[in-house]
């Protein structure tokens, strides 16, 4: 008897370590998910069919366009920023650019995603466009002072993509 239950207490200690183990195998998450650690925190991510770690979907991107108009015989300037098409940052720039007065309103940048200058020199303006700010002045006063006149910053803004997913 004395053998019998020695031999059934070392068959609950054997099955009590595999069934340890199997815990901390998986680290105690759910099936199709492993652990995941940090200091201080710990987490559980979802794994792929084929046992690899699952991707965060792709980050899915709005355009923002914007335009510039002017009537360069009253001097005048009409925007637009952070529209969703071209189209309608066109539209809204010579609107705003008419509603200013001007009679003679002309689209003379339109991009999306990116940023926009107006230079000016003596009686001329000049656009460029870039990725920053400072790229599109560059591109512009690069453009203005080839016709030989000092020119200066009038106008500059971004419209950057948003992110909606």
């Amino acid at each position: 008897m004395r053998i019998a239950r020695s031999l059934g207490s070392s068959i609950l200690v054997i099955a009590a370590c595999t069934l340890s183990y199997a815990v901390h195998a998986d680290g105690g998450c759910p099936p199709g998910e492993v652990p995941q650690q940090g200091n201080g925190w710990k987490t559980c991510i979802p794994t792929t069919s084929d046992g690899g770690l699952a991707q965060a979907p792709a980050p899915i991107w709005a355009p923002r366009w914007q335009a510039i108009a002017t009537d360069l015989e009253k001097g005048l300037l009409g925007t637009a920023v952070d529209r969703p098409t071209g189209e309608a940052a066109e539209r809204d720039a010579m609107l705003d650019c008419t509603i200013k007065g001007g009679t003679s309103c002309k689209i003379v940048i339109s991009t999306g995603n990116g940023c926009v200058a107006l230079v000016v020199g003596k009686s001329l303006i000049a656009t460029g466009e870039g990725l920053t700010k400072a790229d599109a002045s560059r591109q512009a006063l690069r453009e203005c002072e080839k016709s030989g006149v000092t020119c200066k910053r009038f106008y500059e803004e971004c419209s950057l993509p948003v992110r909606v997913r």
